[in-house]
């Protein structure tokens, strides 16, 4: 596949047709779990691939990935990578080996903070989130989000910080602004994606793709080749 897709079902007779709504989240799961199962076994045929490399985050997304690549090709044949950086939270290495534990799948640790560094993720995000809040430094936090389409409006996205007190603000972005927090932080997910292809090739395994549909909406996703669990 030439794109890491979201983790969406196809429409169930209860979803299609309808706005989205709890009935979107009526799906017969063991259905839907057959059914991506099987598709992973034939993405994995045609690229004659033994067995799926992922990164496991510890999040409902990779997590749900995991079990699916289990039931796909055995917990054997299943390898997770975690891979921390500056602002992981620092429970996503314990949730991530918990999940791994869980289903019985090896697993390695790739800090790749040293590594976003020396390339200036950081540096070149922050100097996009200080031309929206100039304050921005070292000790605060911040996440690109979108507005809840449900409450009126369009769906547009904004920038959330956080100083060092913890007092949060909510901010409009430019759109080369966005662009750039954008650019900025994709070098994570393709940093991760590099590291995943060295596992995968060492193994011959194929890469499983985690993303969720907000990722892929707002563009935090890597254009690669990969199977995807769609």
């Amino acid at each position: 596949m030439t794109q890491a897709a979201a983790m969406t079902s196809h429409p169930t007779a209860a979803s299609a047709g309808k706005a989205f709504g709890p009935d979107v989240l009526k799906i017969d799961l063991e259905a839907e779990t057959r059914r991506i199962v099987e598709a992973l076994r034939q993405q994995l045929r045609g690229q004659r691939k033994r067995g799926l490399v992922l990164g496991l985050s510890g999040g409902i997304d990779s997590s749900v990935c995991a079990a699916l690549a289990v039931k796909a090709v055995g917990a054997k044949n299943a390898f997770a990578i975690f891979m921390p950086e500056n602002d992981s939270d620092p429970d996503s290495l314990r949730l991530g080996r918990a999940v791994a534990e869980t289903f019985g799948i090896e697993s390695v640790v790739e800090d790749i903070g040293p590594t976003l560094s020396a390339m200036g993720c950081y540096s070149r995000r922050d100097e996009f989130i200080r031309s929206i809040v100039p304050d921005y430094g070292p000790g605060w936090a911040s996440k690109v989000a979108i507005a809840n389409a449900k409450d009126g409006g369009f769906s547009l996205s904004y920038l959330v910080v956080a100083d060092p007190a913890g007092n949060q603000s909510r901010h409009r972005m430019p759109h080369g602004a966005y662009l750039g927090i954008v650019a900025a932080t994709n070098m994570k997910q393709r940093t991760r994606k590099q590291l995943e292809y060295y596992h995968a090739d060492r193994l011959n395994f194929a890469v499983l793709g985690t993303p969720n549909r907000l990722e892929y909406d707002q563009g935090f996703f890597v254009r690669t080749a990969m199977v995807r669990p769609t």
